[in-house]
């Protein structure tokens, strides 16, 4: 059985703004934690299909996930799967315009390949829910600082 996860802030920039910055190389490692860099190695970057490995440092060990990229509608749903050799994950993102900005939401459904990990997975959907509304937290000012789109 999947964990899942949910989190949404509110950030008060259009759609398309969110999205230029969510789906930037450069601007994810200010944003996502731990994510060191992000190379697209298939396909063009923001479109169904394409393929990027993820780096991280996490507790000063590195390691490297794939993202492929399953389905997009431009500025209103993202749908990737994010996978390692510990754990697989449907990742999805919807963009809701709202009066003055965007209603970001992002629900991870995940569950572990190895025996340890399915069976501590359960016990961390606390901890990925708060890491999740902090990565929303670090978008939302990230894209909320930068100039609005004329």
């Amino acid at each position: 059985m999947p964990t899942i996860v949910q989190a949404t802030i509110f950030i008060s920039r259009p759609p398309e703004a969110v999205t230029a910055v969510m789906l930037d190389p450069a601007q994810m490692v200010h944003w996502t934690s731990d994510l060191e860099r992000f190379e697209v190695v298939e396909g063009k970057g923001g479109e169904a299909g394409a393929v990027a490995r993820l780096h991280y440092i996490q507790g000063g060990k590195r390691h490297v996930m794939q993202d492929e990229l399953l389905s997009v509608e431009p500025n209103r749903r993202y749908v990737s799967r994010v996978s390692s050799d510990a754990l697989t994950a449907r990742v999805e993102t919807t963009l809701l315009p709202t009066d003055g900005g965007t209603q970001v939401t992002i629900r991870w459904s995940g569950a572990g390949k190895t025996f340890l990990v399915r069976l501590m997975l359960p016990f961390m959907r606390r901890r990925i829910a708060r890491q999740a509304l902090a990565d929303l937290t670090k978008l939302k000012h990230l894209v909320e600082s930068l100039p609005p789109a004329m």
